[in-house]
């Protein structure tokens, strides 16, 4: 069982990271969580690859509003803000799980969650992390696991303003890709608490 808890919305990074500290601390105490969050424009990058998919200079990247960290979860660059849906499921996994099998799991209960909200061509694209949409990833994922405890999460674009991505950054380092929104597939705009509560429910299955 995840209890979910919604922190609200155009939370700063910081914050976030904060709230899935503070839920790893607490897990024997409070059990799993699912944090749900829509946080301020903002551009990860990580330790182990840098800015070097960075399109724009960091002054470029201040004067669009948009703040630039770096984490520590897995993966590459990525932008978080405005429209997009993100969740930092932290859970206490079996001994028996790792990582991978972990990474799986949240997969296929995110391709689940996409099919109901209509997005019947969502899956997984052979050696890469996330949901696609053909070649156009609707869903970024980057994961940690420390102590049998899940850190970090996904990221869905329901509005986002996919320009965001396409300007700043080569999300996730993968040239010739795209990215997608619910918006984009579905032409209409979408719910953000529909796509909340939908994902809640298949999160369900994960641990």
């Amino acid at each position: 069982m995840i209890q979910t808890q919604f922190l609200g919305y155009q939370i700063p990074y910081p914050k976030g990271m904060q709230a899935m500290r503070e839920a790893i601390d607490q897990i024997d105490i409070q059990g799993n969580q699912l944090l749900l969050l829509e946080h301020q424009d903002t551009i990860t990058y990580t330790r182990q690859h840098g800015t070097k998919h960075l399109l724009l200079n960091p002054d470029e990247i201040a004067k669009r509003g948009i703040e630039l960290i770096q984490t520590d979860r897995g993966g590459d660059i990525t932008f978080h803000g405005t429209g997009q849906l993100v969740g930092y499921p932290v859970i206490k996994l079996s001994p028996k799980v790792g990582v991978v099998d972990y990474l799986r799991a949240l997969e296929a209960a995110l391709i689940k969650a996409c099919h109901e909200l209509g997005i019947k061509k969502a899956g997984i694209l052979g050696g890469k992390t996330g949901i696609w949409v053909e070649n156009h990833k609707l869903i970024a994922i980057g994961v940690g696991l420390s102590r049998q405890i899940t850190r970090h999460g996904f990221a869905l674009n329901i509005s986002t303003n996919l320009e965001r991505f396409l300007d700043c950054i080569t999300p996730c380092g993968l040239t010739g890709f795209g990215v997608t929104s619910l918006e984009r597939e579905l032409n209409t705009p979408q719910s953000f608490e529909k796509a909340k509560e939908v994902l809640t429910w298949h999160l369900q299955s994960i641990c």
